[in-house]
């Protein structure tokens, strides 16, 4: 392996998302809007949580609708469903914000619908997965999101994940275009406290595996890599933490902090082969996103290693051993946090088919590393 130096690579960062990080986020965010004309997308039951509670009661003067997102995947479906009954609402109100309070599926339909046509026709949805601009006539409503779950990154990346439910084929379909990054991201630890421990659990995880694919990633640079490192670091010292003591704020402040890191650095790589090999499994057996990129990480860190001294020394630095050894410690690790999923359990018996499928998906085709007939 020829070694070089991070510090002779050229590269570029965009992130034009304000962010505001801490533990009283969401009550700037809801003074900072006092005043404007706005319409909440919230997961259910959001008003149930003291700190969204407050925020709603500080809008409230200027709150033009509170919409809940179903739990569950964020489809098409889903989306047009959502604008046919937000678009009316901004229409009237051409300066409203947006504002995306919940996990990765509310923050990613948010995104989405932020973006009103003429006439406020949700067919006209469609035309978004192919537009690089905001298409003709169309109304870019300003975004802002204050992330509940510490995972997705969603605050702070230009993409959404759709699901095509309506094909004979189920999809995984990206809305992904350089004009769909939000405007403001709020991040507030207290906001996860409300988390049922496998949400906090598969979301960490989720940091993990993004934090994870930014290394192994053939468009890392020093920055994202620097981030990803940090965040990874930091989600398998503080998830064990937050798990045993789920109301204490600084193991939540930890993760929170650990998936902005993470949602900045792979906003600027996207994810890899472990994202590619995830998607199946979601559909196949219904596992959370979090969980169904996790099931494969330790397959993909062994992949990864031997091919770039760069790589290696960055697992080494993750996980305290030398890079062959670390996707052991991940299993232990896993156990430690009651991540009970594998390979063997799910009945995935097809691991190197699925592998070299994955290698000529989008996502697999970022990952720098090869099959291995000696990795089972």
């Amino acid at each position: 392996m020829a070694a070089s130096s991070p510090h002779l690579n050229t590269f570029n960062w965009s992130l034009p998302v304000a962010v505001r990080f801490g533990l009283h986020a969401a009550d700037e965010a809801a003074q900072q809007l006092q005043g404007r004309p706005l319409v909440v997308l919230a997961f259910p039951g959001a008003r149930a949580h003291e700190v969204v509670d407050r925020f709603s009661r500080e809008v409230s003067d200027t709150l033009l609708a509170w919409v809940e997102v179903p739990d569950g995947l964020s489809t098409m479906a889903l989306g047009r469903h959502i604008a046919q009954r937000v678009w009316p609402i901004l229409e009237r109100s051409p300066k409203a914000v947006l504002v995306g309070l919940g996990g990765g599926s509310v923050m990613d339909l948010a995104k989405w619908v932020r973006l009103r046509p003429p006439g406020s026709n949700p067919a006209g949805l469609e035309v978004l997965m192919e537009s690089s601009v905001p298409p003709l006539g169309w109304h870019r409503h300003e975004l802002w999101l204050l992330p509940t779950t510490a995972g997705t990154g969603s605050e702070v990346t230009r993409w959404s994940t759709l699901w095509d439910t309506e094909s004979a084929l189920i999809t995984k379909r990206s809305f992904d275009q350089p004009y769909a990054y939000a405007d403001r991201a709020y991040i507030d630890p207290r906001l996860a406290l409300s988390c049922p421990e496998s949400v906090t659990r598969d979301s960490a995880l989720d940091t993990l595996g993004h934090a994870l694919e930014v290394i192994w990633n053939r468009h890392r640079n020093p920055v994202s890599v620097h981030l990803a490192e940090v965040a990874a670091r930091t989600v398998l010292q503080q998830l064990p933490l937050a798990l045993q003591r789920p109301q204490d704020l600084s193991p939540r402040a930890g993760l929170a902090l650990a998936a902005l890191e993470a949602g900045m650095a792979f906003s600027q790589t996207r994810t890899a082969l472990a994202h590619a090999l995830s998607y199946p499994l979601t559909l196949e057996q219904g596992l959370s996103h979090g969980a169904a990129v996790a099931v494969w990480l330790p397959v993909v860190w062994r992949l990864a290693c031997g091919h770039s001294q760069e790589i290696d020394d960055s697992l080494c630095r993750v996980m305290g051993v030398p890079a062959i050894q670390g996707d052991q410690v991940l299993k232990d690790w896993f156990d430690r946090v009651g991540f009970g999923h594998n390979l063997q359990a799910l009945g995935i018996d097809d691991v190197q088919h699925r592998v070299q499928q994955a290698l000529n998906h989008p996502r697999g085709r970022n990952f720098q590393g090869a099959w291995s007939s000696g990795i089972l």
